[in-house]
């Protein structure tokens, strides 16, 4: 198995070759962020929930809830439909279901029809992730991956930026169009992923031999390095997600309007597509889960300084902060993910990762919830400790230096480099 090395700075001339990607990877990365401008109903669902159906903070995280529920499960399932089925299939029926979700979430007006609706959505909702990032990290070799992951990233909040701002406008008194338009855009993805070549067999020579493995579930249960970084990844994602449950109601709160949290996502959307070029180059050059470390680190004191602001203008500047953690720590910890999966079992490996942000989804509402209950200050001031938290697992997975081997060598991400020794072994 071939993993991405973290061996220090690349040459100059290297680092600033701009990698050539085929052409499935460039429908796929388009194809989805487009995809992302009617993806408007999920951050938008809590401000619904609240404003047009009266709902509560309790019952409306109930609802969130359920969808994180429906999450958690999905991720896995499509992890394995995925290496059994192929990408393609997977991405193709998991978008298909969910344009289907979205048509019936406008006629869900209960308690208990809402978390049914939002369990089914959550189920489906990013399990077409899951397929296309295991076909990137088949399409991209190991040391353009982490440039291949920050362009996909930077694509789907160009969708989400024009999204942030139709949501605003939308999400609280015209959720059928809002939901219409999901499912228009989701359909109109899977239509496009139909037309592409049926996905083959990985092409390198180690991929051909692992692909002819079967590998079990309970061999991907069984990488702690797997296991760490799923749960470092969820936890920081339950901070990031108070961004469509704490803040939401924050704001609500402060008597500022739906176009206020609109204008959060969408300057959320546009500082990625602002600064992640400019961090690219770190990102390309630093270790994956050093990258993931910092990342949390920022995430966790970003979200915690949105108690602070009760105006339009402050929860726009504090959106910046977190804006550059939240960078680091996607394209890492998703480039960390891919680095150590066996080729076979790539998108068991996204899958069980993925549940961090179903499970980040089903947490973070029960945190908000219980915070908010004690008052605001409970809530924010508590997210960078936990920040801190999730630095510190992250920084431990960090590649460190091999013993005999020459200066600033450093261990592959995940897997020991060999020493001398060892290859004369």
């Amino acid at each position: 198995m071939s993993v991405a090395a973290a061996t220090g700075p690349a040459p100059t001339a290297q680092r600033q070759r701009t990698p050539r990607y085929p052409w499935q990877y460039w429908v796929l990365v388009v194809g989805f962020g487009i995809s992302r401008v009617g993806g408007v109903v999920v951050p938008f669902l809590t401000l619904y929930l609240v404003t047009h159906l009266h709902l509560s903070a309790a019952a409306a995280g109930e609802v969130v809830a359920a969808f994180g529920a429906g999450w958690v499960v999905g991720e896995p399932l499509a992890g394995v439909a995925s290496d059994r089925l192929g990408r393609k299939p997977t991405i193709v029926v998991s978008l298909a279901l969910t344009a289907g979700g979205y048509l019936l979430l406008p006629h869900a007006t209960t308690p208990p029809t809402l978390m049914t609706v939002a369990a089914a959505i959550g189920l489906v909702f990013d399990a077409g992730r899951t397929g296309i990032s295991a076909w990137i990290a088949d399409l991209v070799p190991d040391d353009r991956r982490t440039h291949g992951y920050g362009v996909q990233y930077w694509m789907l909040n160009a969708g989400s930026a024009v999204a942030g701002v139709i949501g605003g406008y939308l999400a609280t008194s015209h959720i059928t169009w809002l939901c219409s338009l999901d499912a228009t855009a989701t359909l109109g993805f899977a239509a496009v992923v139909l037309m592409l070549p049926r996905h083959g067999a990985p092409t390198d020579a180690d991929a051909q031999q692992e692909a002819a493995e079967p590998v079990p579930y309970r061999k991907v249960l069984a990488d702690r390095r797997l296991i760490a970084v799923t749960v470092c990844s969820l936890l920081t994602m339950a901070i990031w997600q108070q961004l469509e449950y704490g803040l939401p109601l924050t704001i609500h709160a402060d008597g500022l309007s739906a176009a206020t949290y609109g204008a959060v996502n969408a300057i959320n959307a546009v500082a990625v597509l602002a600064l992640q070029p400019l961090l690219q180059p770190l990102l390309d050059r630093k270790p994956a889960a050093l990258s993931s470390s910092v990342g949390a680190l920022i995430i966790g004191i970003g979200m915690g300084v949105n108690g602070l602001a009760h105006s339009t203008a402050g929860f726009a500047g504090v959106t910046v902060i977190w804006t550059v953690g939240e960078i680091l720590f996607s394209v890492g910890a998703a480039t960390y993910v891919a680095a150590i999966a066996p080729p076979a079992a790539r998108g068991r490996y996204l899958g069980l990762w993925g549940v961090c942000f179903g499970g980040a989804a089903l947490l973070s509402p029960i945190i908000g919830a219980g915070a908010l209950a004690a008052g605001q200050g409970w809530l924010w001031g508590s997210l960078p400790a936990l920040g801190a938290v999730c630095a510190a697992g992250f920084f431990l997975l960090r590649p460190r230096p091999v013993r005999g081997a020459a200066p600033g060598r450093l261990e592959a991400e995940g897997q020991p480099v060999p020493t001398p020794a060892h290859q004369s072994a």
